[in-house]
C-alpha cells in the first residue's frame, strides 16, 4: 500500500541517511527566476556541474525546468510552499513590499514571531518567518495522514524523525493544525494535515482541501534527496515496495545520475546520486 511504513522503527535506523539536494520548479523564464531568488532571498547563481543555470541555497539547490506556459500553481498539491527564514520580518516585509514581490498572505503575527507568505515568478508560494536566519530553511508539506507521511520519509530515506506518532487532535478548530515533522540536513519538513474540514483554518486562503493532486508537472515539480552510491538505494526501495516512477537515468541536462519515486500523498520525489555538499559542488 503506497505511503505505508514497511520497515520497523529499529530497521529505519539502520538505514543510510538520504541527504538534501534540491528543489526543482517548472518556470517560464529560468533566467528571471533564478535573477529572483537571488535578489530576493540571496540565493547564489550557479552553473549547476557546468550546464545548468541554478540557485544554491547554502547547502542545496534550486533547478529550473522552462516550460513553455505557466504550470499549475493553485494550491492543491502535497507540497505546499517552500520556506526561508527572516530576522525582523516586519521590516522585511516593507522591502519585499518596496521590491514589488507579489504578497500571498500579508504580514501576521505567530508566536513571538511573524509570517509572510510571497509568490515567485510562476506563482510559487514561498513563505519568510520569523527563524533568526536568513537561509532556505523548510518544505511544507500536507498530507492526509501526517504521520504516515512522516513515517515514510523516515523508514525509506533515513531522515530525522522526533517523533513518529503525534495523535489527531478530536476537534480541529481548537488547534491551529495537525501537524509532524521531520528534517534532512539543514531543512526542516513540516507536515500539515490537509485543510478538509470546517470552519476553515486561519492559516489556509482557499477552499477545504479534500483530495491532493500529483505534484508533478506543478509549479514545485519535486524535491529530491541524494545518497553517494545509487544502485543499493534504487534496490532497497524496490525491495520495499517504494512506486518507482521512472527508472534510474542519465540526466544530461543536469550531468547526474536518479531515478524518481512516489511518496504519500502524491509527491514526486527523486533520487539523486551526488556526493553531499560541500564536498560534492567542487566536482
Amino acid at each position: 500500500m503506497l505511503g505505508a511504513s514497511v520497515l520497523s522503527p529499529l530497521a529505519a535506523r539502520a538505514v543510510e541517511p538520504a541527504r538534501f539536494h534540491h528543489v526543482h520548479l517548472n518556470v517560464v523564464d529560468p533566467a528571471g527566476s533564478l535573477k529572483f531568488y537571488a535578489d530576493t532571498f540571496g540565493a547564489v547563481p550557479v552553473k549547476f556541474a557546468g550546464v545548468a543555470d541554478a540557485a544554491f541555497t547554502e547547502r542545496s539547490f534550486i533547478l529550473f525546468n522552462q516550460v513553455g506556459s505557466p504550470a499549475p500553481a493553485a494550491l492543491a498539491s502535497g507540497i505546499w510552499h517552500i520556506g526561508w527564514g527572516g530576522v525582523d520580518v516586519p521590516k522585511e516585509y516593507e522591502w519585499f513590499r518596496a521590491k514589488g514581490v507579489k504578497i500571498h498572505t500579508p504580514l501576521y503575527a505567530l508566536g513571538r514571531g511573524h509570517v509572510v507568505y510571497l509568490q515567485g515568478l510562476d506563482d510559487e508560494v514561498i513563505e519568510v518567518n520569523t527563524m533568526g536566519h536568513h537561509r532556505f530553511g523548510h518544505v511544507h508539506l500536507l498530507a492526509a495522514d501526517v504521520n504516515a507521511a512522516c513515517q515514510w520519509y523516515a523508514d525509506h530515506l533515513g531522515v530525522d524523525l522526533p517523533r513518529r506518532v503525534v495523535p489527531k487532535p478530536p476537534d480541529m478548530t481548537q488547534v491551529r493544525a495537525w501537524s509532524n515533522s521531520f528534517r534532512c540536513d539543514n531543512v526542516s519538513f513540516v507536515v500539515y494535515g490537509r485543510p478538509d474540514y470546517e470552519p476553515i483554518p486561519p492559516w489556509w486562503k482557499d477552499e477545504k482541501l479534500t483530495s491532493l493532486a500529483p505534484t508533478r508537472g506543478r509549479v514545485i515539480d519535486h524535491v529530491a534527496f541524494s545518497y553517494r552510491e545509487i544502485e543499493p538505494v534504487l534496490a532497497r526501495l524496490q525491495a520495499s515496495g517504494v512506486v518507482i516512477v521512472e527508472p534510474l537515468a542519465l540526466r544530461p541536462e543536469f550531468k547526474f545520475r536518479s531515478f524518481y519515486v512516489l511518496a504519500p500523498d502524491d509527491v514526486l520525489i527523486e533520487i539523486v546520486e551526488a556526493r553531499p555538499v560541500p564536498e560534492g559542488i567542487w566536482d
